[in-house]
């Protein structure tokens, strides 16, 4: 992946903190993004959405410092 504005290639690059909310089955050092799956779920006795949290992917241009946030697509179709 080529950086937009500077046309140099991007590096892998991490991103870390501490996100706001924290579920126990995920490493709290690491972001993740929720997508619906299409199905529905019971939490306490209410019916929801279900989703699934993929983990942010960053690349970083070593030039200008751009950081781009992506999902692989693999991760997405699991």
């Amino acid at each position: 992946m080529k950086c937009e504005k500077c046309n140099v290639e991007m590096i892998d690059g991490s991103l870390y903190g501490k996100p706001r909310f924290i579920d126990i089955d995920h490493d709290i050092d690491k972001f993740y993004v929720s997508i619906k799956t299409g199905k529905k779920t019971s939490v306490l006795g209410l019916l929801v959405d279900e989703t699934k949290k993929i983990k942010l992917n960053v690349k970083v241009c070593p030039k200008c410092g751009k950081v781009e946030m992506y999902v692989s697509p693999t991760d997405i179709k699991e």
